[in-house]
């Protein structure tokens, strides 16, 4: 019975690995970095690297204790940083209510650009104020 076990939690490990590949080809880079809100790291979030002209395809890292790790395909791209915290407010059912901090100059209306090259190391640091 283990042994039924352990090669199913094998092949649902290799299917879910498939699932991760790239199926378009599109080669990625890359991309490390830092975020700091404030002059504080953001402790978890997520940046988005999309597309400066609108064409081809986003990317997205989380952002763990102000460092960020992503693959990205090359290209100039607007970075977008989302973090949310718990407020002491509750909602009707008496549940945390959640915020998004970041500024909107830094997510929805972003014009942080960095450029993504694939013979290079891509590592930015964001200083956000």
């Amino acid at each position: 019975m283990r042994t039924r076990f352990a090669i199913a939690v094998v092949v649902l490990g290799v299917i879910s690995l498939q699932g991760c590949s790239r199926s378009d080809g599109l080669a990625t880079y890359p991309v490390t970095g830092s975020v700091t809100l404030g002059g504080k790291p953001i402790e978890k979030g997520s940046i988005v690297f999309d597309p400066a002209d609108g064409q081809g395809t986003a990317a997205m890292g989380g952002i763990e204790n102000g460092q960020f790790t992503a693959e990205v395909p090359a290209g100039e791209k607007i970075l977008r940083i989302n973090a949310v915290r718990t407020t002491d407010q509750k909602d009707q059912y008496g549940a945390l209510i959640s915020e998004s901090y970041i500024p909107a100059k830094y997510n929805l209306e972003s014009q942080i650009k960095k450029t993504v090259k694939p013979d290079e190391a891509n590592k930015f640091d964001l200083v956000l104020d």
